[in-house]
């Protein structure tokens, strides 16, 4: 039998969620080991003096661990004159070396480094290790026993390549245990790294930007990355909150540029709490891009030997939309249209169904609120998102065929900053403009009056279309609408008995969002529920059982029943992890209930309700029992002494507001004490939190609200923000006292 889409989508979803990325741990080749070390060897002559330390300095003594220096050196060559052969010069190579050195001064140090990671992919690719001891003995790790990594997501930052990501990981990572190590040992390793990418047909490749945050985990005596490209390949670095910038030095090869970048004694950031990482930590972000046609070079590329740091507004629009314009002839993939349709064709097509839906007759609001919908319909329905360039030219291409007006905007994540910061292409955002009303990118479960947390209030420009006579163009400055702690919420509803063991809490705990607070939960709260088969209903399409015959409508159904089996079974175990994660402690499930999913217009909240067993929050004390009620709002942020002299700005992300009220009905020979204790009022500038604790009618009820007013602080308002974030701390470790009667 021939099985219809609707029944293919869901086969392929289920596949899709029962499919794991984990692959066998496969052992490295024995051939390989001898030649591995041997390829690496040269990097031990090196003459470095930053790798001749071994002593740490008396400031760094009381660090986990310190290192003593992190060399990369990468070199980016079409001809090859330095390795592969490549025939007709279709292949862009890269060569990777790397010296890493670190001292351990405790426990926590030789557990982060008891697995080390290397890539071996090619077989002049190379790495050697050495641990030296406390008494000055050294010793070299054996490869012998490396395993595969499943994913080189799973690499840690000191052990990963730059450019694995442009030429695909695959499993070139392998790992292997380093036995005996004690603190005061000296971890060094070097390798050596080679591949290529094929180029002919593309002529253009841009490596993904890299972001070198200056801070490591541990205090670093020397950081140094040197990028060595050819004639054809243009260099963008810029270097922001007191970073070094990366400096052009004279290559050994005349034919070559270097770009060199060097950083000295960084100790590790304190202010980790509430921070914006690329505002306030000092960072360079760089990327490399290689162009061997002359069309291809765009306004974000500067010139060949040029370190080129920032870019006009006028440059970024112009690029901008030159690149907006493209995007009809992108291959667009669909479950509705086939995988090889492009993306105006796909617009085209919708434009078809639309008319045959009656559009024409349509009032702008409804043929707007159509499209957004039946546009994430079509992602709903995709294996991956599209980008905000993609999601933009189809939502103001569709508007187009009904010539309601629409602008175009770019901006930039508030993570970035300023426009002004902008380097990189993908750092370019886009959003579309309709009277007053802002359309963004969509997601399997956005709804029109979104917004986005990290284009809240950022700084962004209108755009059109240049003249095309005289190359202009209109640039307007706009700021992206941000939200109040009113527009983003979470309110808990917890309801809780004491079973008859007087051992555990039956909670029953209902969970609305609004704003951004439903977008970080929504995917969650969604996951192993049926929202794909109905998505069609947001946008008045067709019931996808009724152009089917009979017997296609029984499979179907069929198959949809094994689905949400499948799912509900999956979703319990989802639901148990989650509250365990929340409560940090054993929970034991009992029913989860979707009341509103918040996907459309009419139904803005996200509303379900969890039901659960808790153990961990009564204590025993004789014929007494200390209850910790307030712990029902989880866990709360604990700010340690260290972190208490604030250096830095502070960014709680995005204002918002969570409410709780929990209830707990007092057992038949009980009265309840300690409710004084728990009343708190903080309120200031920078947030608010309060707690009050009553008795009604035979019941505990607390009220909890906690308020971030702003997203953004100076630092010096650290003080007020430690007060409420301090009640809060201490609230959820208060404890009640039930005692009986006589």
């Amino acid at each position: 039998m021939k099985i219809s889409f609707p029944i293919k989508l869901i086969f392929t979803a289920f596949i899709c969620i029962q499919s794991l990325s984990a692959l066998a741990q496969d052992v490295i080749d024995e051939d390989f080991l001898d030649n591995i070390e041997l390829n690496a060897k040269d990097l031990w002559t090196e003459a470095i003096p930053a790798f001749n330390v071994t002593a740490v300095p008396e400031k760094y003594k009381k660090e986990s661990a310190v290192i003593f220096g992190y060399k990369r050196s990468v070199t980016i060559d079409k001809k090859s004159r330095i390795g592969f052969l490549s025939k007709g010069e279709r292949s862009l190579n890269f060569f990777e070396n790397v010296h890493f050195k670190i001292k351990l001064n405790d426990r926590n140090a030789v557990k982060a480094f008891t697995e080390i990671y290397f890539r071996y992919n090619d077989k002049t690719d190379g790495f050697s290790t050495k641990i030296i001891k406390a008494n000055g003995s050294t010793k070299q790790a054996s490869l012998n026993d490396a395993v595969s990594v499943e994913a080189s997501n799973d690499v840690p930052e000191f052990f990963k390549s730059f450019f694995d990501q442009q030429t695909g990981g695959g499993r070139r990572y392998y790992k292997v245990a380093v036995p005996d190590l004690e603190p005061g040992d000296i971890l060094e390793y070097v390798t050596v790294t080679k591949s290529k990418q094929i180029v002919t047909n593309t002529g253009y490749v841009e490596f993904d930007p890299q972001y070198e945050i200056c801070n490591k985990n541990y205090p670093i005596l020397f950081n140094q990355i040197i990028i060595e490209t050819d004639e054809k390949s243009f260099f963008k670095s810029l270097s922001l909150n007191g970073a070094p910038e990366f400096k052009k030095e004279t290559a050994t090869d005349p034919d070559f540029f270097k770009y060199v970048f060097t950083d000295y004694d960084r100790s590790v950031e304190k202010d980790v709490n509430y921070i914006n990482t690329y505002q306030v930590y000092p960072l360079t972000k760089f990327q490399v891009i290689y162009s061997n046609k002359e069309k291809v070079k765009g306004a974000l590329i500067g010139e060949v030997g040029e370190i080129k740091k920032a870019f006009t507004k006028e440059e970024l629009a112009k690029k901008a939309w030159e690149d907006y314009e493209k995007v009809g002839d992108y291959t667009f993939s669909s479950s509705y249209y086939g995988l090889s349709v492009s993306v105006q064709g796909t617009i085209n097509q919708l434009w078809v169904e639309f008319k045959k839906r009656g559009a024409k007759n349509w009032t702008d609001k409804e043929f707007i609120k159509n499209t957004y919908y039946r546009i994430r319909n079509i992602v709903v329905n995709r294996d991956n998102y599209i980008s905000d360039k993609v999601a933009a030219y189809m939502f103001g291409s569709m508007l187009f065929q009904r010539d309601i007006k629409s602008e175009l905007i770019i901006g930039v994540s508030n993570t970035v900053g300023k426009v002004s910061n902008v380097l990189f292409e993908n750092e370019i955002r886009y959003a579309v403009k309709v009277d007053k009303d802002i359309y963004f990118n969509f997601t399997d479960h956005s709804i029109p009056d979104d917004l986005v947390e990290n284009l809240l209030g950022s700084e962004a420009y209108i755009i059109e279309e240049p003249v095309k006579k005289t190359g202009t163009q209109v640039i307007k400055p706009f700021t992206f609408p941000d939200a109040t702690f009113n527009d983003n919420t979470s309110e808990y509803t917890i309801n809780t008995t004491l079973q008859a063991d007087m051992n555990t809490l039956l909670v029953t705990k209902k969970n609305t969002y609004t704003g951004i607070n439903k977008d970080r939960n929504i995917t969650t709260a969604l996951k192993y529920t049926p929202y794909i088969l109905y998505d069609y209903k947001y946008y008045g399409g067709d019931d996808p059982t009724e152009k089917m015959r009979a017997s296609e409508v029984e499979e179907y159904n069929k198959s949809v029943k094994f689905f949400k089996e499948e799912y509900k079974i999956k979703k319990e175990e989802l639901v148990k992890d989650e509250l365990q994660r929340e409560f940090q402690q054993k929970v034991k499930y009992k029913n989860f209930e979707l009341e509103s999913d918040g996907r459309s217009d009419e139904n803005k909240k996200l509303t379900y309700t969890e039901e659960f067993e808790l153990y961990g929050l009564l204590r025993k004390a004789g014929k007494k029992y200390l209850i910790n009620l307030a712990g029902l709002m989880g866990s709360q942020l604990q700010i340690k002494k260290e972190e208490r002299e604030r250096k830095l700005d502070i960014n709680v992300g995005y204002a918002r507001t969570i409410l709780w009220t929990i209830s707990l009905k007092i057992p038949d020979g009980y009265t309840v004490d300690g409710l004084k204790e728990m009343n708190v009022n903080i309120d200031n500038e920078t947030g608010t939190y309060i707690c009050t604790a009553e008795e009604v009618n035979n019941t505990v009820i607390l009220k909890m609200k906690k308020v971030y007013k702003k997203a953004n602080y100076t630092k010096d308002k650290w003080p007020a923000i430690l007060q409420f974030i301090d009640g809060a701390y201490n609230t959820s470790y208060k404890y009640i006292l039930l005692k009986p009667k006589n």
